[in-house]
């Protein structure tokens, strides 16, 4: 039998993040293909028990008693701890391994081996993209778990190529996840029509799509310029929507947003997109565009061909592994997403064409081929 413990303070996030959903769907896989020889179970730092279960695969687990909450320390002031590498080990339960879902591993006690996911190295790769604080912590905690981990897991070949390049990391110590698509989550019955867009956000004109965290890597500046030099009668039918949050070293993207929006441009950023409405934007959306620099996968990406959203992408190695030939490809720079703008909107052929190999490109990843991957590897 081999004993899984996820570390799962990643699921109970109250705003739920890209790892968020990432982690999700992995345990709700893994759970699926428990049987004699595999078990999973959980832990986390629940400081007094204060905050109250959200997920349902630490609900289900501690309701069979296979969810260890550590009440001791609050995570944010152990998480200092860790930095400061004065970290007291956790007392976790013994299990052949221990999951950490998100960048850094705790120390414990105990022999269990101990796998950590990356999922990008933006903060060696592009630091000056990071936020200071989090890029400080990542540089000493990440890049120090990746060395004591027994085995590092990585959301793309792309990345287990960065990790290789990057942390001295041997070959045979890194494993490729691949992170489908929640199929159940963008459900077109879950779609809550365009009626809820309107009300909430302010969307009453077909739109151009990109989805995520507003933040320096994604390069929304140039997407933002690109849709702004399209022809004005594209202009006129097609509004652009920034749907996430903001987040952090976006003065000038909020400056460029509020000066094409006093000039009469139709941009809209949403701000923090409830979860419920996550499917709504993608299955409306009329066309999808990621322009971003670096990405450790590009979950948005997929999920926009997952809908047959006809999608143009800036041409970088992970979106290549993720789109291959389901998108429009697409330079850097403004005036080339531009063009591929005016083409794909234009050219009903192409489009029809992109919306049809887009689900198929979707499929080609899937939660049980990845989850049955890993237990192999743990099994070994």
């Amino acid at each position: 039998m081999t004993k899984l413990l996820v570390e799962a303070s990643v699921l109970e996030q109250d705003r739920p993040s890209g790892v968020n959903y990432l982690t999700d769907g992995l345990v709700t896989e893994l759970e699926k293909q428990q049987n004699d020889t595999f078990s999973v179970g959980y832990f986390w730092l629940n400081f007094l028990g204060r905050k109250a279960l959200r997920n349902k695969n630490t609900i289900a687990a501690a309701m069979r008693g296979n969810l260890q909450q550590i009440q001791t320390i609050p995570q944010r002031l152990y998480a200092k701890l860790v930095y400061y590498q004065v970290a007291p080990p956790l007392p976790v339960r013994k299990a052949d391994w221990l999951l950490y879902p998100n960048f850094y591993l705790w120390p414990t006690f105990g022999r269990s081996k101990k796998a950590v996911i990356i999922h990008d190295l933006c903060y060696l790769r592009y630091p000056e993209y990071v936020e200071d604080k989090n890029r400080a912590f990542l540089a000493r905690v990440a890049t120090s778990s990746i060395k004591k981990a027994d085995l590092v897991l990585v959301d793309s070949e792309f990345i287990a190529d960065e990790v290789i390049e990057l942390t001295d990391t041997p070959r045979e110590k890194v494993h490729i996840l691949g992170v489908p698509v929640d199929v159940d989550e963008f459900d077109p019955a879950k779609d809550l029509g365009r009626n809820r867009l309107a009300k909430r956000y302010g969307i009453t004109k077909p739109y151009i799509l990109t989805f995520g965290t507003l933040e320096p890597r994604k390069n929304l500046t140039t997407l933002v310029e690109a849709y702004c030099a399209l022809a004005p009668e594209i202009r006129n039918t097609y509004s652009l929507v920034l749907a996430g949050k903001w987040g952090w070293k976006i003065d000038n993207l909020r400056k460029l947003v509020e000066q094409k929006q006093a000039e009469g441009y139709d941009i809209i950023a949403t701000g923090y997109v409830d979860h419920d409405d996550r499917t709504t934007f993608y299955r409306n959306a009329s066309f999808y565009a990621i322009t971003t620099h670096y990405e450790g996968f590009g979950m948005p990406l997929l999920e926009a061909l997952h809908c047959g959203i006809p999608t143009v992408a800036v041409d970088i190695p992970v979106l290549r592994e993720v789109g291959d030939n389901a998108c429009l490809w697409s330079k850097k720079t403004t005036k080339d997403v531009t063009s591929k703008l005016t083409q794909l909107i234009t050219d009903k052929a192409l489009s029809a064409k992109l919306s049809a190999l887009g689900p198929t490109q979707s499929a080609n990843f899937s939660w049980e081929k990845t989850a049955k991957e890993l237990i192999e590897r743990l099994h070994a």
